[in-house]
């Protein structure tokens, strides 16, 4: 029923694959990973998972994470993908392999790595990274769990001094880990170090049961992550040896005497990793979402044409309209990730290797706004894709509550999200002081922020999307700037004046980053992807014009006619991606099983595969009669007593 519809896409499949994945080797992984998942018994899609209970749906992903170790090195970052797109559930390693072992490559002294960096990998010390606590998240500065030190036996006393300082929330910390990275508030002789990361055995060898001192346990369902054991831990007066501090830059002696080196701010760069992490895999799972969505709207006929034909509803323009700027975005945020990683580990090189912290504000302030703006996308995509396919797409069977369940999530955790924009309007801030003070130092990136006005004939081009993007933001940065400054208390301007325009700024940034990185990959790196990409990327610069030009506004820098330009334009782009819509989300690659969805299959019949289900697999309809007619009678007799 597709092949029309494939064979009337106008690029190479192939070139916009290796686009998507950084390259020919890459996407050649991928589908090497991918096979595995899809010829393993195991990791067939069951459709039936949603009726099993949370213990069988974690002791499922416990066998499954084993398969995958026998194939797959799960602590290679390249291997992150097919561990996201495994099904029904991430592996039971992903937190150590993410954050616990980057977080010892940038914290732990040479000495502490060649200890314990084998057993690491290898899974020997399985560990869990326990910053946040029930009182307080992104707040770390505040976190209230302390280790103390003790002079006369040069141990640290870890303990919670009350219930807010509960560790909570970590990830592979309520079941199965033997050791924790717990992030405590240093005190020696006294006298406060700030928050540090401790590595700590927090189970024993042998029974696995809490070591003395400790309690231990999974936080309850949730929503999305249902086979991941978040859980939280309490210290009572826990002593931990002198070497459970990881010192590459704070030390503490036998005799209480602390000597601090490098760049405190550091820690961050586990942190980095992770959201490193949910930018450059996890945005895969919007494409995923707009895979099963396009795939079902060629599928799905609703209505008849003046011929008595039926319409496929991606015909019609309202269903364009709800997934065409999506699919836009997706592919921005794409080629976005890519330039983020390089950033990303090119500033964790320099610092593991080279102590050089030149570019962690620069990767920071990035990362902060993409994290922020790409785990915003993939949610409110798999929304609008489940929103798109109507009733089947409430159906796990659809393949997309999944997606959205599993996604959300990511809006709060790795830092929440209104607080990584603020972080970003605080680095615009201090670039917005060098545009005038040191134009020189200003990043590439940031050079926008010189901008005052734009005079542009046509709206629509690239250069000129790109142009009145950056002076969108610029203009809210410096509206954001002039209200801080309107008060004498700069702590309470921020936090109770200011704060709105700073979010709203800095949330602007990242739709101009992202079309730079559009644009250098359709000059420099796309071949005869070229005139499809800039369709793309023209309905993307567009639609973030659209939907947030308030700094344009404030200043007259567009007007009604431009507007109205603006929409037509993106309207009469919509019929060029109808023709290659197929085209663009099978360019991801991505097999059946990987969709795990009965609505989107690559052939097949769509309403023969959710009757299947429904009448052969699903768990429930295996008894005839079922258990619970029982109480049908009982209200009938409840009712007759009424």
């Amino acid at each position: 029923m597709l092949e029309a519809e494939r064979k009337q896409g106008q690029f190479p499949l192939l070139e916009m694959s290796h686009l998507l994945y950084g390259g020919k080797d890459y996407f050649d992984k991928f589908l090497e990973r991918q096979s595995f998942f899809d010829n393993h018994p195991l990791f067939k899609v069951n459709h039936n998972f949603y009726n099993m209970s949370r213990q069988d749906q974690i002791l499922l992903n416990a066998e499954r994470t084993v398969e995958a170790l026998k194939k797959l090195s799960l602590a290679d970052p390249n291997y992150y993908t097919p561990n996201v797109l495994c099904p029904q559930g991430i592996f039971i390693s992903t937190v150590h392999f993410a954050m616990v072992i980057p977080a010892f490559q940038v914290l732990a002294s040479d000495e502490q790595i060649s200890k314990w960096m084998t057993l690491l990998k290898n899974l020997n010390a399985f560990g869990c990274y326990a910053q946040t606590e029930l009182g307080h998240g992104s707040d770390v500065q505040n976190l209230q769990t302390v280790a103390v030190f003790d002079k006369q036996t040069s141990e640290f006393v870890i303990h919670t001094p009350n219930i807010e300082a509960t560790k909570f929330w970590p990830g592979e910390l309520g079941l199965y880990c033997e050791f924790a990275l717990v992030f405590a508030q240093l005190q020696v002789e006294g006298k406060r170090y700030g928050v540090h990361p401790f590595w700590i055995r927090i189970r024993d060898k042998e029974t696995h049961k809490p070591l003395s001192g400790i309690e231990i346990g999974d936080i309850g369902p949730k929503m999305g992550y249902s086979v991941k054991d978040n859980g939280f831990m309490s210290f009572d007066h826990f002593r931990a040896p002198l070497d459970s501090l990881l010192n590459r830059y704070i030390k503490v002696s036998k005799d209480g005497k602390v000597e601090r080196q490098g760049n405190p701010k550091v820690g961050y760069g586990s942190m980095m990793y992770m959201r490193n992490i949910l930018c450059d895999q996890y945005t895969k799972f919007g494409g995923r979402a707009l895979t099963i969505a396009i795939r079902y709207s060629l599928y799905r006929k609703q209505f008849k044409d003046d011929n008595k034909q039926e319409i496929r509803i991606l015909d019609y323009q309202c269903q364009q309209q709800k997934l065409f700027p999506l699919l836009a975005e997706f592919y921005a945020c794409v080629f976005g990730s890519v330039k983020i990683k390089e950033l990303v580990n090119d500033n964790f090189n320099r610092i593991s290797q080279q102590n050089d912290f030149s570019l962690l504000g620069l990767t920071h302030a990035v990362l902060s706004g993409a994290k922020a703006n790409y785990t915003y996308f993939v949610a409110n995509c798999a929304e609008w894709c489940r929103l798109s396919c109507g009733g089947h797409g409430f159906a796990h069977y659809s393949g997309l509550p999944v997606i959205f369940f599993e996604m959300s999530p990511n809006i709060t955790l790795e830092g929440e999200n209104t607080i990584l924009n603020l972080q970003l309007a605080r680095y615009l801030l201090k670039q917005l002081q060098h545009v005038v003070s040191k134009p020189n130092a200003v990043p590439e990136f940031f050079k926008f922020l010189s901008l005052e006005t734009a005079k542009v004939d046509d709206v629509t081009t690239l250069d000129n999307l790109i142009t009145l993007l950056g002076l969108n933001c610029s203009i809210l940065t410096k509206y954001a700037a002039q209200k801080l400054m309107s008060h004498n208390d700069m702590k309470e301007s921020w936090d109770t004046k200011a704060g709105i325009a700073l979010a709203k700024a800095a949330s602007t940034f990242i739709p101009y980053f992202n079309m730079l990185c559009f644009l250098d990959t359709i000059n420099n790196k796309a071949k005869e992807t070229k005139e499809i990409l800039t369709v793309l990327a023209r309905i993307y610069g567009i639609t973030m014009l659209l939907n947030n030009m308030q700094g344009l506004l404030l200043k007259n820098q567009i007007n009604s006619q431009q507007i109205k330009t603006l929409q037509d334009t993106r309207e009469s782009l919509y019929p060029i991606i109808r023709l290659n819509a197929l085209s663009l989300v099978e360019a991801q690659g991505l097999s059946d099983n990987s969709l795990q969805s009965l609505i989107a299959p690559k052939d097949g019949d769509v309403y023969q595969n959710m009757y299947n289900f429904a009448s052969k697999e699903n768990s429930l309809n295996k008894q005839q009669v079922h258990n619970g007619i029982n109480y049908i009678q009982k209200m009938r007799e409840v009712n007759a007593k009424l």
